[in-house]
């Protein structure tokens, strides 16, 4: 059965060294490889690159020369292809397509995105497209004309390798477990509790979904990481012990109001939209699910980040896009 996963940022960097370490050949096509190339393209002897090496490219310092050569040391086979601009690492078996030049500032600093594909017939495509544009291979000649021509890439200014935290691309989780109990909103709240939740179903289709919210009486960490439309699985400890779950909720908005004037502190509501077809699932059963993708046995849920892409797609899997759970997991 094939598969196919959207990656971004982390997870790219973390499957293009998997998938060529673990194929016997691979084809790399990208428009651009500059300082470190050769470290973060672990190609073998055998292996293709198609980079973008015009002698414009190289005097702007987008493609670094000298990592090429690098890489034909270890005897990877490197054509050049003016105007390329396609990103795409093909194995015997998969295809990663997407947005990633190879460098440093690709893999630490922008945001980018890719689709992962072990569809037969996307890889054939793609073969297809490797095979027309090896054309024109980097000879040795070429080569020492295009060190003589590189010069080492200047952004505004600024040293690329030293990198302030500011600059660099922080790590998001699309998708949050989060561990919950059954609770109650003081008498005394009740007002500022609703009026949050008016403005918040303002933002959600009624016909087709339901809105639900959980809170925290201070601001938890995940305040700061959480962006709208994040993936929310809430593990929930009922008043008879037993712990539901339920499927995956999109995130509305945080808001937050003072509850306590004298001591200033507040109470943080998270709200999310649901299906009103969903179906909750029992602890038990997730547990097991959690463990096979995550490789961790939790007796009781924990409130985690789910960074990993891949483990991300296992678990919202489990229910359908209606909120159903679905029939392989029923």
């Amino acid at each position: 059965m094939s598969k196919i996963s959207f990656l971004t940022n982390e997870d790219i960097w973390k499957t293009i060294p998997e998938i060529i370490k673990a194929s016997k050949h691979a084809d790399v096509a990208v428009a651009f490889l500059g300082n470190d190339g050769s470290t973060l393209l672990p190609l073998k002897k055998g292996d293709r690159l198609i980079v973008d090496m015009s002698p414009a490219t190289v005097g702007a310092g987008a493609t670094d020369p000298f990592e090429i050569e690098k890489l034909i040391k270890r005897g990877v086979k490197v054509f050049t292809r003016r105007n390329l601009h396609a990103k795409v690492v093909l194995t015997n078996t998969s295809v990663l397509v997407g947005s990633a030049n190879i460098s440093k500032n690709s893999r630490d600093t922008l945001d980018e995105a890719a689709i992962f594909s072990t569809d037969a017939l996307v890889v054939q495509r793609s073969k297809d497209f490797i095979e027309r544009i090896c054309i024109e291979p980097v000879l040795p000649k070429y080569l020492m004309k295009c060190k003589k021509l590189y010069k080492p890439p200047r952004i505004s200014g600024r040293d690329k390798t030293k990198s302030t935290k500011s600059q660099i691309r922080a790590s998001h989780a699309r998708l949050w477990i989060v561990s919950l109990v059954v609770g109650h909103i003081p008498d005394k709240e009740l007002v500022k509790y609703e009026k949050s939740e008016k403005k918040a179903e303002k933002r959600i289709n009624t016909e087709v979904s339901i809105l639900e919210n959980f809170h925290w009486s201070y601001k938890p960490k995940m305040a700061d990481e959480l962006e709208s439309g994040d993936s929310i699985i809430q593990c929930i400890l009922q008043e008879d012990k037993s712990i539901l779950v339920y499927p995956p909720s999109k995130l509305i908005m945080i808001d937050h109001y003072t509850r306590d004037n004298k001591t200033g502190k507040e109470r943080y509501i998270f709200h999310l939209e649901r299906q009103k077809s969903s179906q909750v699932m029992k602890w038990n059963k997730f547990r097991n699910e959690l463990k096979s993708s995550l490789s961790k046995d939790l007796k009781k849920p924990r409130t985690m980040a789910i960074r990993d892409t891949k483990q991300a797609d296992e678990l919202l899997k489990l229910w359908t896009p209606k909120g159903q759970i679905a029939r392989k997991n029923k």
